[in-house]
């Protein structure tokens, strides 16, 4: 018993000088008031999502970012309210991501039919261009360097030929 109650004590001293050699300091007052500075102004400033922020930059007709574009043709449409000329821009089929943004160019300087032209051809081989069957980055390194106007005319030829 005697031993037990020795045990307890210095089990309990030993918690006690724990909590009370354990560091209460305070953080100098700098640190306190510059970081109430920061929380008001994080507090002041608007906060804008990255889906408003790209709206507010583009049209929300221009883009379709929900679509990935190695998986599926982006579905864009023209802007210009006249013809234009952005059929005649050259096409980067590097990767994905920069196709989608030169269709994006292209569509700012063409009109709604226009670019219908170029969406319908570019479905039109990716359904049925050899190249596309092997996935669509590879469809779009074989359109790479080529103007909207070129694509249009190789669909055409290719439904031509299957018509044949």
């Amino acid at each position: 018993m005697e031993n037990t109650v020795k045990k307890t004590i210095c089990i309990l001293s030993v918690a006690f000088l724990a909590i009370g050699c354990g560091t209460d300091e305070q953080p100098p007052p700098e640190e306190t008031t510059q970081a109430a500075q920061e929380e008001s102004a994080d507090d002041q400033r608007e906060i804008v999502r990255r889906d408003e922020r790209q709206q507010e930059e583009e049209p929300e007709s221009l883009r379709d970012r929900d679509a990935d574009p190695e998986k599926k043709i982006p579905r864009i449409d023209g802007s210009a309210d006249e013809e234009g000329y952005g059929l005649t821009m050259v096409v980067d089929g590097s990767s994905p991501e920069a196709f989608q943004e030169s269709l994006e160019l292209i569509a700012m300087d063409t009109s709604k039919d226009q670019y219908r032209q170029l969406d319908s051809a570019l479905r039109f081989l990716g359904t049925y261009d050899t190249a596309a069957w092997k996935g669509l980055p590879n469809l779009y390194k074989t359109l790479d360097g080529m103007t909207g106007e070129e694509i249009i005319e190789r669909a055409a030829n290719m439904r031509e030929e299957r018509s044949n």
